[in-house]
């Protein structure tokens, strides 16, 4: 069977890119998912200093995942239902990033001024991705789009863009929160072939009926036939927290191998 593989997010660990890829080896995780940075969330990356600092991480833990949650504060679409253009630059300086990274996956999420609550801002968060999977060739990266639409509305808006590149994520704690159950996404997302292989996983707010990753996350590893997570709590204020989640992880699937810890550190 092929091994889990557990990541971190930088963003949920430290602004300080080295500092949180430390951490996360630390806790025994796999790899580290990087956030393209701004407002509270540390400085651009394609800053030099930070595009150097970042090219060091990724020569001592895999970086799969470039993440760009700088748009939830600025908005993928405007209330006239077309894309935004401060949003479209920000996520095309992310993929010239990501690719100079060696990121598989451009993560584009869809909350706060982002989120597509009306049908004019689905409409423009669907001309914002056509217009940035315009960018993106066969070569990758796949474009991942994550909001707490549940599966119909998510796999109409993924529909709509028509992009070969785009992926939905499964967040368990952001669809939870939007009163939808993560298993029925899983089945559904998964059926239409349209299903990021990275499971998010952490808890709603407040909880419900979430009953922790270990209960949760073997049903969904089996829905979605996925082999890589990323935990997602809020590490900041709980560091200890990190190792516990993914040791989780570890203990809801017991069948697979771990690969061999690195000794290097950034």
């Amino acid at each position: 069977m092929t091994p889990l593989t557990v990541a971190a997010p930088q963003w949920r660990i430290a602004d300080d890119r080295t500092a949180a890829a430390r951490a996360a080896l630390a806790a025994g995780a796999d790899a580290l998912h990087l956030d393209f940075g701004g407002a509270h969330r540390g400085p651009f990356l394609d800053d030099p200093a930070e595009l150097a600092a970042a090219e060091r991480i990724v020569r001592t833990v895999p970086v799969p995942v470039l993440a760009v949650n700088h748009v939830n504060d600025l908005g993928l679409a405007l209330p006239d239902g077309t894309a935004n253009p401060a949003a479209l630059d920000l996520l095309r300086r992310a993929l010239a990033c990501a690719r100079y990274l060696g990121a598989r996956v451009l993560h584009v999420p869809g909350f706060r001024r982002s989120r597509p609550s009306t049908p004019r801002l689905r409409a423009g968060t669907v001309r914002l991705l056509q217009a940035l999977g315009d960018d993106i060739d066969a070569a990758g990266p796949a474009l991942a789009y994550e909001s707490p639409l549940a599966a119909e509305d998510s796999l109409a808006l993924a529909r709509a863009v028509g992009h070969p590149a785009l992926r939905l994520v499964l967040d368990t704690g952001n669809l939870l929160d939007a009163g939808a159950p993560p298993a029925d996404f899983a089945r559904a997302v998964a059926a239409a072939g349209l299903l990021l292989p990275d499971l998010h996983v952490k808890d709603p707010s407040p909880p419900t009926t979430w009953r922790g990753i270990r209960a949760e996350l073997p049903a969904l590893l089996r829905l979605s036939g996925t082999r890589t997570v990323l935990v997602e709590n809020d590490y900041r204020q709980e560091p200890d927290r990190l190792r516990t989640d993914v040791t989780a992880c570890r203990a809801a699937a017991p069948h697979t191998l771990h690969p061999t810890p690195r000794e290097d550190s950034p």
